[in-house]
């Protein structure tokens, strides 16, 4: 692929991204702990919604026991994870 391309191909990604980045900043966030090792993040994610009557859109951050986060974002269509 010549240098030219890559580079427009480049920029429109972080531009992409940047877009992203924006909208999820206004949508609301929650966070919640997973509570033990045997549930799964989506699991504690799940439960949380449930518990506190959270609608979609959000964005939901599970921190688990070893201190690593994962995110979730919930639409009308369901939970998904966010890599």
């Amino acid at each position: 692929m010549p240098k030219r391309i890559r580079q427009k191909l480049g920029r429109y990604h972080l531009k992409r991204k940047l877009r992203g980045k924006v909208l999820l900043s206004k949508v609301t966030s929650f966070s919640c702990y997973q509570q033990n090792h045997q549930e799964k993040t989506c699991t504690a994610a799940r439960k949380f919604i449930r518990n506190n009557n959270i609608q979609p859109p959000c964005v939901i951050s599970v921190l688990k026991i070893s201190g690593s986060e994962e995110k979730f974002f919930l639409s009308n269509n369901g939970l998904f994870s966010m890599l």
